[in-house]
């Protein structure tokens, strides 16, 4: 009997394993899904010979990092390509679990156009590790209404500190039953709380030094803490702003949105995310009139000394793992992930402003929110990143202790809160590695 000829096995496709938070970082549960759905399936299309598989992490943010931690300790179960939040990325690098990835971005058009902070946010030791994949800011946020009824100015454009606190005061005192001015504070939110709220005014103080660039030192007391932490003190020993039981919500975060849309508050230090929420048909609180009542303006330096114009950066970067079995194919799919419509999609789906300037002109980016995505791609910009150092988010809890007692406390004064700060930075991370500038 003559044998038959073995037939050829179908090569087999190589699989790119994507992790990503499936609950948190989008709108809605659905507008993840169908955003991954859709880049797995740009990504097939484009290169045929391998797949990608998605690995889904459900729950908050905390739940996101411990996950990733966990696979990140095997190579079995590092994934490829993982989505992480940009103040997590100096703990994931130093643990060596990301790959550097120069060689790649130095052919990428859209890495060309991010601006320069945001280029750095994934920078360690002159390597790049991590790239952008949406970025989120801080704006005032104001009722025109209360504005119109208190005798203050629409369009407001405020140009320091002190005209922010003159128009929470003006409220206060012509209308009752309002929050004049939301400003987070406390540790409800961990480090997302004081990206959008003080750590936005310490970027626009006189000195917003975290890490001395010099010393390699985290700064516990200089004249930019001293404001931020005047201003903080001035704003809850006036009644200025919101109840404790809101500030120290475990959604403290979103609270503004629901009290806007209620009538119930004035001003507000808040995120670019906002103005998606409001508008967009599918999500909650949708609210159609939010642009014919609430106002959106930069937030302004602390004397108004250059540039301005304030705020934080903060938001979700892509990585590649230090130990991919195909690391050019784990680069390509983020290359996918990183293109304009992808990008786009994000971006309004999410509440971010793309990194890439001209994704930020698009129509479909600015027409998506308006006048909100607008104001938050023109301040992009002017944004100033946290260090990418694991110890930041020791440095951060003591700010964020720090305001949190100065809004329970009305007797604490700022030399109080500065020595709360230098202490608990000297205890986790020794009084060698601190200083007063």
């Amino acid at each position: 009997m003559t044998a038959l000829p073995m037939l050829a096995h179908a090569q087999a496709k190589t699989v790119v394993t994507l992790a990503y938070g499936s609950e948190y970082v989008f709108d809605t549960n659905d507008f993840a899904k169908k955003w991954y759905d859709d880049v797995k399936a740009a990504f097939e299309a484009k290169y045929p010979e391998a797949e990608v598989k998605l690995v889904p992490i459900p729950g908050g943010y905390t739940d996101i990092i411990n996950k990733l931690s966990l696979l990140y300790r095997s190579p079995s179960t590092a994934p490829d390509v993982a989505q992480l939040p940009t103040p997590a990325l100096g703990q994931f690098q130093s643990s060596g679990w990301l790959a550097p990835i120069d060689d790649k971005l130095a052919t990428a058009d859209w890495w060309k156009e991010f601006p320069a902070a945001i280029q750095s946010e994934g920078r360690f030791d002159g390597k790049v590790f991590a790239v952008s994949t949406g970025e989120n800011d801080s704006q005032l946020y104001y009722n025109m209404d209360m504005f119109k009824k208190a005798g203050l100015p629409v369009p407001w454009q405020p140009k320091s500190w002190d005209d922010v606190l003159t128009a929470a005061r003006a409220i206060k005192a012509k209308i009752t039953g309002v929050v004049p001015l939301w400003l987070n504070v406390g540790t409800s939110s961990g480090d997302n709380g004081l990206l959008q709220g003080t750590g936005n005014l310490l970027n626009g103080s006189s000195d917003a030094t975290i890490l001395d660039p010099k010393t390699n030192k985290w700064v516990v007391d200089s004249k930019g803490l001293r404001e931020v932490l005047t201003f903080t003190k001035t704003v809850y020993n006036e009644g200025l702003g919101d109840t404790l039981s809101d500030l120290f919500s475990p959604s403290a975060v979103t609270i503004p949105l629901t009290l806007f849309q209620q009538g119930k508050l004035a001003i507000a230090v808040g995120s670019n995310y906002y103005g998606g929420n409001w508008t967009k048909t599918i999500s909650s609180p949708y609210w159609e009139d939010a642009p014919k009542v609430i106002g959106v303006v930069a937030i302004p330096t602390v004397t108004g000394q250059a540039p301005g114009i304030c705020t934080t950066l903060g938001g979700w970067d892509l990585a590649v793992s230090a130990t991919s079995k195909s690391p050019n194919y784990a680069w390509k799919l983020l290359d996918v992930m990183e293109q304009e419509t992808a990008q786009i999609d994000a971006a309004n789906w999410a509440g971010f402003v793309p990194a890439a300037e001209s994704y930020t002109k698009s129509a479909d980016f600015v027409n998506f929110s308006p006048p909100y995505n607008a104001v938050a791609a023109q301040v992009l910009p002017y944004g100033m990143l946290t260090p990418a150092k694991a110890e930041y988010e020791v440095w951060s809890h003591a700010l964020q202790q720090a305001t949190g007692n100065l809004a329970q406390h009305k007797d604490m004064t700022v030399d109080q809160a500065i020595a709360s700060i230098k202490g608990y930075v000297s205890n986790q991370l020794g009084a060698d590695q601190v200083e007063t500038r």
